[in-house]
């Protein structure tokens, strides 16, 4: 897909150019694509050389990262090309996200001031419209910030699942390398998912911070809206609760309530969210949280940046465009069901997972079979290598790199020890 866009730019750059060099790399496979497909898989000859994925080089299949396969939003490919010849003028976050986000979280926004406010910064960014979604540039600057804010005067504590994202609990590990006194606890997990008894049990007065990732990384693992709320009406007030929802999107059941009505409920509550997973955009480093404005203004004294102009037009575009997120959800559903249904036929155990990902143990050490599969040009990885050795995390591929990763997996578990 680079490579495509860089000779559409280098053959005379205009926005219409743009567009239809990007749509035409992201294209979805044809009704003869499909047919080929099925012909190679039943030879069993389909190998990495054969693929050329969205947004990778050829050759490469590229299923470690939690990537989508399918790339971003046509439409948030148009919001770039009609915003990207802007980018010589400073950006206040034009547009209209917020209504965007509040309509997708099925959310209310506050009235927006009458004083001329768009709900933007102005005046050296020392007003807001008192929105519930703060915006950073991607999900981990807000995790990081979180961390700043609430652990890195000292005299502080995070309890995170042992085998959680563990991204905040990590900034914990770096203020402890420079000397400050915070406390970090790892709860162990119960069947591969949080222990939510156990975490509260392990709150003291010194705690500051609690996370949950929901749907956990790595292990895909869900808890119920019911058991999140449990928990979060069972934490003191004084304790911020972290809910990691970049993952959210996947769940396979429509119905299933995320946890973003608790942050209207609990001021002590904040979702995490990114443009990242299911709208394809890791590039664009996107993310927000949902929460209270005591929680935001806390953050605010920590910002160091903003999202850019460019992603602003990308998230909204995005946000409004449920035939591409639909089409996400269903190729990582077809993934999943597929990596079941092979699995099982291998009689290798794996983690049934409402993410974009799976980990299954292969019964032997982990690290071999990688690099055996890699030299194959596939790539996965093996999360929490020390606590599952034998086990690697497969990100979603589209059906031709499913098949590549499932054909390259079985040559290598017959070649290694």
């Amino acid at each position: 897909m680079l490579n495509r866009m860089k000779e559409t730019a280098g053959s005379g750059l205009t926005r219409r150019h743009f567009l239809s060099g990007a749509l035409a790399a992201g294209a979805a496979l044809t009704l003869a694509d499909r047919l080929a497909l099925a012909q190679t898989m039943a030879t069993g000859g389909l190998t990495a050389k054969d693929i050329h994925g969205i947004g990778v080089e050829p050759g490469l299949v590229r299923m470690a990262l939690n990537e989508n396969p399918i790339g971003p939003s046509p439409r948030a490919l148009e919001a770039i090309a009609e915003n990207m010849f802007k980018i010589n003028r400073y950006s206040f976050g034009g547009g209209d996200i917020y209504g965007a986000l509040a309509e997708f979280d099925g959310l209310e926004l506050p009235p927006p001031p009458r004083f001329g406010g768009t709900g933007r910064m102005g005046g050296g960014g020392r007003f807001m419209w008192q929105v519930p979604f703060f915006i950073t540039a991607g999900s981990g600057a807000l995790l990081s910030q979180i961390a700043l804010a609430y652990l890195s005067k000292g005299g502080t504590e995070v309890i995170e699942a042992d085998m959680g994202y563990g991204d905040i609990s990590g900034d914990a590990e770096n203020y402890q390398e420079a000397g400050l006194d915070v406390n970090i606890i790892r709860t162990p997990m119960k069947d591969y998912k949080h222990d939510l008894d156990a975490m509260l049990a392990a709150i003291s007065p010194k705690t500051s911070v609690v996370v949950i990732t929901n749907p956990n990384n790595p292990t895909g693992t869900l808890l119920s809206f019911e058991e999140t709320e449990k928990f979060v009406a069972a934490v003191p007030e004084n304790v911020l609760v972290v809910i990691d929802e970049a993952y959210i999107h996947f769940v396979r059941d429509p119905q299933y309530r995320t946890a973003a009505s608790l942050t209207r409920k609990y001021d002590n509550v904040i979702v995490t969210r990114t443009f990242s997973k299911v709208f394809g955009m890791p590039g664009m480093r996107l993310g927000y949280g949902i929460c209270s404005q005591a929680i935001q203004q806390k953050l605010r004294f920590y910002s160091t940046g903003r999202a850019n102009a460019l992603a602003y037009a990308a998230g909204e575009a995005s946000l409004k465009d449920r035939n591409h997120y639909n089409r996400s959800r269903a190729v990582v559903q077809h993934f999943r069901d597929r990596l079941e249904d092979e699995f099982t036929k291998m009689g290798l155990e794996y983690i049934p997972s409402e993410s974009n990902f799976m980990m299954v143990d292969l019964g032997k050490p982990s690290m071999n079979i990688m690099r055996e599969m890699f030299q194959k040009g596939v790539m996965v990885t093996n999360r929490r290598r020390q606590q599952m050795p034998t086990w690697i995390r497969v990100s979603s591929g589209d059906e031709r790199e499913t098949e590549v990763f499932l054909n390259v997996l079985k040559e290598a578990l017959g070649k290694t020890s």
